[in-house]
Formats: structure tokens, C-alpha cells, sequence
């Protein structure tokens, strides 16, 4: 080949090399700007994957994902560039684990926080939220002492005065007149004892002194003997009026286990709390379920209202999850569109106190799983229902079924509703 046409043959490839890469250079930045008019909001997310109170983390978990599909196609359909996106961390149902993520999240510029969901949790990150100016919306947070005007957090759920109220009209109605308690030793436990023995008290009921076990308690078979005698002695002194309240987390199961023997426990009701309502690990073990049946135990939990647009959700989270979740799972959903309809009303600030009065008056006219949510003046729910559960076996399995539903005003007067209303 003649040198000049050799030096013509490397121009043009030459040419051609620097057209495509001009081309995809020019792709590449089309692509980045159009990515570029999205504006990202990151959310956290604090939930108990592992620990006491997983069994309710999982089910958030899958909640949050749904509703990070339906937030985002939704700001789609509207044409807005927003876009959400979660950071979910594990707190291990550990308050100092809690803190330690909050923290993490908080180094990453997140400014809003889904949970955590136990008390306890609430009660170790508050001061840290407080501080830095970061808005933690609890899903299940229920401590009667943590409804705390003009923090940071909000609780999309009535605190456990409601509960309370609930609960002994429940086992008032059963019969019930002789209330021994055994519960976990947190903020959690010590106020929701506190808040039913109040409500018990009040419709003439008595209270014995119950037992009070420490949360990093494995062997329950001291505690479950004290409780024995305890029940004993009620029952010698009062006869057959006598029910246990246990107010725990997933330590339901070998609380039960140790229980399932002793003659005692067979000649009373047990009635449960919400955070051993749905629970699956109940109805997973064969031993605690069966005394689960054995003894009635009901449980309340925060009740869903669904509005016709929300019950597909529930059927998909249900359907992902593979059981029934429990409410607070779909508090959480809620919370995150709540999230989105504030970000949008500010134009995305970051200002801790806008975001606070824009989440309230996204709240004003969300609907959700839980009919119109209102905030009290702490932040929490102001209106509460709740559904009652118990364990039943059908073929073979264990498995929970719901048995009433009532309605808990501010004032704390509950109305139980028709059984026909009941699926």
C-alpha cells in the first residue's frame, strides 16, 4: 500500500474511533442529565429484623418495600422527578443497636426515620433525634410515657391507654374480676401493666402483684414457677375469676412451654398483648400453640380499617409475606406515603420543623389502614381500634383467627362492634 494511502486509511479510522466515541460520550451524558432532573429522598428505616421482635419487622419490611413501588409509581403518574428511596437497618430489638444505626443513618444525611418500633428503642434514639433534628415516625411505639409534645417523634398509633382500656373491658365481659400480670421489664411492659391495672381497676376488677422478668431473660422457668404460685393462691382466694395477663414479645414461646405443664395454668384464661398478637412464632411451635388453644388467649392489636383503595395492599403484603401481618406493618406503609405527600408540599426541604408541620397535615387527609389519621397533642393517634386474636388449629396447622373488634375513644370508652362485622 502506498504510504499516503496508509496514512489515509489511519485518518479515517482515526475519524471513526473519535465519532463513536464522541456518540457515546454524548449518550452517556443525555443519560446522566436525564437522571440528574430526579431528585432522590432518602427515608431510613429501623426495624427489628433478628431478636424479640422480628416477627413484626419482617412484615414492616415487606410493607416499606410495597409501598416504595407504590410511592414512586405514583409520583411517576404526576410527573413529578421525585423519587423515593429506603435504607433499612436492623436494630436487632435492641435499644442500644437502635441508637448505633440511627446514628449511621444520620452520618448518610437521612433527615426522616420509619421507626423503631418497640418503645424501648424509641426511648434510647429520642434524645439523639431531638438533637440533631432528625423526625422519627414509629409505627408501633406505644409507651404511654413517650407521648412527649413538641419532640421529634411521632407515633402513628395511640399509645397503650387504649390498649388498656381494650383489654379490661375485654376480660371484664369474659368474667374476668382477678387480673395477676406477668410482663416485660422495659418502658413497654411497665407502662402498658401500669395503664391496664389502671383500667381494670376502674370497672372494680382486682389486681394481684404479678412478675416482672428482666428482657435479657432465657430460662423462664423461675419466673413461670412464681407466677404458678401466684395464680394458685388467686385462685384459693377468689376462685374461678381469675385470669393472667401476659404482656411480652416473642419470649411468648418458651413462656409457654414452661408453662404448658403446670396443672394450675390449665384452670385460667390468658389473655395477650399486641405484641403477641399475629405473632409467628407462636403459631410456628407446636407446644406453645397448643396451649395457646388450651388457654383462650386472646390478644388486641391496633385494628385496620381498610378503605376499599388500600385492601388490595394488605392482600399483596400478606400474599408476599405469607401470613397474616400484623397492623403496625401496615402503619408503616403508611407512614411512608404520609413521607412522600410532606416532601412534596415543601418542595423537599430538609427543615426539621416544615417537615414536622407538613407531615401533620398530610395526616389531616391521608386515609389509610387506620381511617383518617389525627395526631393528639404528642404526636400520637387520637383515635384507636382494635382487633382481638386468637389461636385456633385447622387442619393440622396452627394458625391466628380474629374474634372481635371494638372502638377506643380519647376518652377511653370503648364500643365493641357486631361479630357480623367480622370477615
Amino acid at each position: 500500500m502506498p504510504r499516503i494511502g496508509w496514512v489515509m486509511s489511519v485518518i479515517v479510522v482515526l475519524l471513526l474511533v473519535l465519532c463513536f466515541t464522541t456518540s457515546v460520550s454524548l449518550a452517556s451524558d443525555n443519560t446522566t442529565q436525564s437522571s440528574d432532573t430526579q431528585s432522590e429522598i432518602v427515608i431510613g428505616a429501623l426495624l427489628a429484623l433478628t431478636g424479640e421482635g422480628s416477627s413484626l419487622g419482617e412484615a414492616s419490611k415487606v410493607a416499606l418495600e410495597i409501598a416504595v413501588e407504590d410511592t414512586n409509581e405514583y409520583l411517576a403518574s404526576i410527573g413529578s422527578e421525585m423519587r423515593m428511596r429506603l435504607i433499612i437497618e436492623d436494630t436487632r430489638t435492641d435499644p442500644a443497636v437502635a441508637l448505633e444505626k440511627l446514628q449511621n443513618l444520620s452520618l448518610e444525611g437521612v433527615k426522616v426515620v420509619i421507626g423503631p418500633a418497640a418503645s424501648a428503642e424509641i426511648e434510647a434514639v429520642k434524645a439523639y433525634a431531638d438533637e440533631n433534628d432528625i423526625l422519627l415516625i414509629s409505627h408501633a411505639s406505644t409507651a404511654p410515657s413517650l407521648a412527649i409534645p413538641g419532640d421529634n417523634v411521632f407515633r402513628f398509633c395511640t399509645d397503650d391507654t387504649y390498649q388498656a382500656a381494650a383489654i379490661a373491658n375485654r376480660m371484664w365481659d369474659d368474667g374476668v374480676r382477678v387480673l395477676v400480670p406477668m410482663w416485660r421489664g422495659d418502658v413497654w411492659g411497665d407502662d402498658l401493666t401500669n395503664a391496664t391495672n389502671k383500667s381494670f381497676k376502674a370497672l372494680d376488677g382486682t389486681m394481684v402483684d404479678g412478675v416482672r422478668y428482666n428482657v435479657s431473660t432465657v430460662n423462664f422457668s423461675t419466673a413461670v414457677d412464681a407466677l404458678n404460685s401466684t395464680v394458685a393462691e388467686a385462685i384459693a382466694l377468689y376462685g374461678d375469676v381469675v385470669a393472667v395477663h401476659l404482656i411480652a414479645f416473642e419470649e411468648v414461646v418458651p413462656i409457654f412451654i414452661e408453662a404448658q405443664n403446670l396443672f394450675n395454668f390449665s384452670n385460667v384464661r390468658w389473655y395477650g398483648c399486641d405484641a403477641t398478637a399475629l405473632n409467628k412464632e407462636l403459631v410456628q411451635n407446636d407446644q406453645a400453640a397448643r396451649f395457646a388453644v388450651r388457654t383462650g388467649f386472646e390478644c388486641p392489636i391496633a385494628g385496620c380499617d381498610l378503605a376499599d383503595e388500600t385492601r388490595p395492599v394488605m392482600m399483596q403484603i400478606k400474599e408476599k409475606l405469607g401470613r397474616t401481618p400484623e397492623a403496625y406493618a401496615i402503619v408503616a406503609y403508611d407512614a411512608l406515603w404520609v413521607i412522600t405527600y410532606a416532601y412534596q408540599a415543601t418542595g423537599e426541604t430538609d427543615d426539621i420543623e416544615v417537615l414536622k408541620s407538613a407531615v401533620e397535615n398530610a395526616t389531616g387527609d391521608y386515609y389509610g389502614s387506620e381511617d383518617w389519621s389525627v395526631f393528639n397533642k404528642a404526636g400520637d393517634m387520637k383515635y384507636g381500634n382494635y382487633d382481638f386474636w386468637v389461636v385456633v388449629e385447622a387442619e393440622g396447622a396452627f394458625m391466628w383467627k380474629r374474634v372481635a373488634k371494638c372502638k377506643v375513644s380519647s376518652r377511653g370508652s370503648v364500643r365493641f362492634l357486631p361479630t357480623a362485622v367480622l370477615p
